[in-house]
C-alpha cells in the first residue's frame, strides 16, 4: 500500500471517486434506500480504489492546482451524472408505464412514498421493483460495472467534455414515452374498454350504481390482464433493458470521442 498510495496515485483517486460517484447518484438502485447508505459509500470506495489500482492512474502534480482540481472533479461529477441519466430514462419508462395502468384501475388514489420518486402509486413500486430484478437477472449489472471501468479508457480524466453527449441524452428523453405507452398500450386497452362498457351499462341501466361495482371490477380485471400478461411483460422489459445497455454505451462512446 506505501507504493500505491503516491500523491499522484491520490489526486487520479480523488477524479475516479468524483466519476463514479456521479453516476452513482443517478442510478435509481443505488440512490435509494434499498442499499443502506454505508453500504453505498463503502462500495464507491472500494470500487475507486480498485478501478486505480488496475489501471495505474495518476495526475502529474507539476500541473497540480486547486482550481484545475476543482474544475476536473466538477467535469467527472457531470460525466458520472450523465452516464447514470441514461438508466434513469429507461427505469421512467416504467414508472410512466405503471402510472397509466394505474389510472385505469383506479390506483391512483393508492399512493406509496419512494425516496427516489416521490409519492407513486403500488404498481409503479411493482414495475420498478421488476426492472430492479431483471437488471440483475440478465446481466446487465456486469456490464454496467465493466463499463464504468471502460469509461476512464474510453473519456480519459483529462480529456474536455464532448457535448455531443449532452445533446444524445436530450434525444433520448421521448424514450419514456414510446417504450412507457407501448409497455402499458394492452392493458391499458382492456381497461379501456371495461371502462366503456361500465359507462354504457349507466346509461342503459340507471338502477345499478356504477361507481360501487365498476371501481372493485377494475381492479380485479387489471390484476387479472397483468397476471396473464405477465410473460409478455417480462420479455419486452427485457428488450427495453437491452436498449437501455445499448444507449448507455453508445453515450459513453460519444462523449469519449
Amino acid at each position: 500500500m506505501e507504493n500505491f498510495i503516491t500523491p499522484e496515485n491520490a489526486v487520479a483517486l480523488g477524479l475516479v471517486f468524483s466519476r463514479v460517484i456521479g453516476i452513482f447518484m443517478s442510478i435509481p438502485f443505488l440512490n435509494t434506500d434499498f442499499v443502506p447508505l454505508n453500504v453505498r459509500v463503502l462500495f464507491v470506495i472500494g470500487l475507486s480504489f480498485f478501478f486505480v489500482k488496475i489501471t495505474g492512474l495518476s495526475y502529474p502534480l507539476s500541473d497540480f492546482s486547486l482550481l484545475i482540481f476543482f474544475i476536473l472533479v466538477v467535469k467527472e461529477v457531470v460525466i458520472g451524472f450523465l452516464l447514470g441519466l441514461t438508466v434513469s430514462i429507461f427505469v421512467a419508462a416504467f414508472s410512466y408505464a405503471a402510472e397509466i395502468i394505474s389510472y385505469f384501475m383506479g390506483f391512483t388514489i393508492v399512493n406509496v412514498f419512494d425516496p427516489a420518486f416521490g409519492q407513486i402509486s403500488v404498481l409503479d413500486r411493482y414495475f420498478i421493483a421488476l426492472f430492479y430484478l431483471l437488471f440483475f437477472i440478465t446481466g446487465a449489472y456486469q456490464i454496467f460495472i465493466g463499463s464504468i471501468l471502460k469509461s476512464f479508457e474510453v473519456i480519459p480524466l483529462y480529456q474536455p467534455i464532448n457535448f455531443d453527449g449532452f445533446v444524445f441524452v436530450l434525444q433520448k428523453l421521448p424514450v419514456i414515452f414510446y417504450y412507457g405507452f407501448k409497455m402499458s398500450f394492452p392493458f391499458a386497452l382492456i381497461l379501456l374498454i371495461i371502462n366503456v362498457s361500465l359507462a354504457l351499462v349507466n346509461r342503459l341501466i340507471p338502477q345499478i350504481n356504477v361507481f360501487i361495482v365498476g371501481l372493485p371490477l377494475q381492479i380485479f380485471v387489471g390484476l387479472a390482464v397483468l397476471s396473464i400478461g405477465a410473460g409478455a411483460l417480462v420479455y419486452f422489459a427485457v428488450h427495453i433493458i437491452e436498449n437501455m445497455v445499448d444507449t448507455y454505451l453508445k453515450t459513453m462512446g460519444i462523449m469519449g470521442k
